[in-house]
This record gives structure tokens, C-alpha cells and sequence, in this order.
């Protein structure tokens, strides 16, 4: 999961974030550096088995039903037994287009770099 990085909402109000986790049963919450919270699910059979169930049944809209479409579209590739270079690569871009493109801790570079199978065999990506 560490590629997609799971799912993450932050708000001041911790309040809907407890009702978040208590409804869906899985993730944690954690203090956010900005004087908020964050309920954060990084575990990806609770992705596929509660989170995305969820908001299919109560879609998000404009912008976070993007958003959405392809979170799923990445947990599905993530949720192959062997991935490859390019679904790594896919998940990426899927990855790139959400949030606006947002603070990203690691650039997807590196991530192929450092952490994803070779296009080649044997050697590490990059």
C-alpha cells in the first residue's frame, strides 16, 4: 500500500473522523502537525472489503469522486498477487492525479527507483 500511501482524511473536528472509523471498523486516528486529525487506512483488504464498498454506496462528488475512481482503480491493481513494473508505474500515475497532485512525501521517481520491481529481471528499477 505504501505506493497509494492508503487512505487519509484530515480534519480539525475529530468528531466525523471517530464516526468514520467506528462505522467502517478499521484504521486509526492520529494528530495531524496542523492542529488537526487524521483517520488514516492503510491496511488494503479493509480498503477493498470497507472503504471502497462505502463510497460506492454513498458516493462522494465532484472532485473527490475523481478522486475516488482512482484510489479504486489503484487498490485493484495493488490487489494483484504479482505486480509488475508497469502496474507499479500505473499505480503511480493514478496516485499523481489525486489531490490536486498534493505534498507528496516521496516523488514517484524515487518510488520506482527505490521500491519497485525491475522492468528488467534481476536488477532494480530505475
Amino acid at each position: 500500500m505504501e505506493a497509494l500511501g492508503g487512505l487519509n482524511v484530515s480534519q480539525k473536528d475529530r468528531a466525523p473522523l471517530d464516526l468514520f472509523m467506528e462505522t467502517l471498523g478499521c484504521g486509526t486516528i492520529r494528530k495531524a502537525g496542523n492542529d488537526g486529525w487524521y483517520w488514516e487506512v492503510n491496511n488494503l483488504r479493509d480498503i477493498q472489503a470497507r472503504v471502497i464498498p462505502f463510497f460506492e454506496r454513498f458516493p462522494l462528488i465532484g472532485k473527490k469522486a475523481e478522486d475516488f475512481a482512482r484510489f479504486r482503480a489503484a487498490a485493484r491493481l495493488l490487489a494483484r498477487s504479482n505486480l509488475s513494473y508497469q502496474d507499479y508505474a500505473e499505480v503511480l500515475v493514478l496516485r499523481e492525479g489525486m489531490n490536486g497532485g498534493g505534498k507528496r512525501r516521496y516523488k514517484m521517481q524515487r518510488i520506482l527507483r527505490d521500491y519497485t520491481p525491475s522492468p528488467r529481471a534481476g536488477e532494480r528499477g530505475g
